[in-house]
């Protein structure tokens, strides 16, 4: 695996979406690699902070832009 394959899988591999193989070959590659190895401590303490602020419900304005944005994207 290299630095861009494993990119591909970090999201799953924080949020511990992965099968133990592939899980077991991002440990290594992580281990070898000091650059993925900070970015896979970066992710995850984003993760902790971004769920740890309290949720806001969004003003009627914004939730009317995204659902247009959606629209027009699809």
């Amino acid at each position: 695996m290299n630095c861009r394959d494993m990119a591909a899988y970090l999201s799953d591999y924080v949020d511990g979406g992965l099968d133990e193989s592939i899980r077991n070959v991002i440990d290594t590659h992580g281990g070898e690699c000091p650059p993925c190895r900070a970015f896979v401590r970066t992710l995850r303490r984003t993760v902790e902070i971004v769920r740890a602020r309290p949720r806001e419900p969004l003003s009627p304005a914004l939730r009317q832009a995204l659902c247009d944005a959606l629209r027009k994207a699809r």
